[in-house]
């Protein structure tokens, strides 16, 4: 339920969350399945190379259950995309599609120069970042909300192609109900506490073997 009421400023912020969440997951989607086509996702998955990988990431707990299942169901055949939400795509993108860090790594935002694929799939997770740094007051100005827009839509744009122009323009101007603005809201900070959940079980695994334990 909406806890408040819908001002031209809160609304700005749950558009931003719904571009991010909703059409950058749509696009990291398509981006995956180029990589790993869903005919075959299912051997893919089961190559030992491949297993191997998202095994350690299970291990490690990079991957959690819930994701593993989404990645093995018990029909192995089931597989598909469409059931991997934005985090589990963000970490199979980096870690079994082939792509190779920007110079600038996976974490930090990469030079206006750097528009390379890998350097776009960072530019989504930083622009989440910066755009989740309102979540206190949960309000963008227009200045601002215009500024981040293009900054996200370009960065979709050449990921995704001109295709999708037309369907974020109009996401930039449709009605949202604050019920609605509330949900793409909750949807957005999820991500954010998976990837901060994420990163503390990596500093984790850091410091343990800086003592030498084996995990």
């Amino acid at each position: 339920m909406a806890t408040a009421d819908s001002t031209k400023e809160t609304t700005n912020y749950a558009r931003l969350c719904r571009l991010l969440v909703g059409v950058s997951a749509h696009i990291l989607r398509e981006t995956f399945d180029k990589r790993r086509p869903p005919g075959n996702l299912d051997t893919v998955l089961s190559s030992p190379p491949i297993r191997r990988v998202l095994k350690s990431l299970r291990n490690k707990k990079i991957l959690n259950p819930s994701q593993w299942d989404k990645l093995y169901p018990a029909i192995k055949s089931s597989v598909s995309s469409k059931n991997f939400d934005i985090t589990l795509l963000m970490v199979l993108l980096r870690n079994i599609c082939g792509l190779a860090p920007p110079a600038t790594g996976w974490d930090t935002l990469p030079p206006a120069a750097d528009t390379t694929l890998e350097a776009d799939i960072v530019r989504i997770k930083c622009y989440r970042n910066t755009v989740y740094g309102h979540a206190s007051e949960a309000s963008v100005d227009d200045a601002t909300f215009n500024r981040y827009w293009r900054d996200i839509l370009d960065a979709l744009m050449r990921l995704g192609g001109a295709g999708y122009q037309s369907a974020i323009d109009d996401l930039k101007e449709e009605c949202m109900d604050p019920d609605f603005e509330e949900h793409y809201k909750e949807l957005l900070k999820q991500w954010v506490m998976d990837e901060v959940s994420i990163k503390e079980r990596l500093d984790e695994m850091t410091e343990l073997l800086k003592e030498g334990i084996v995990y």
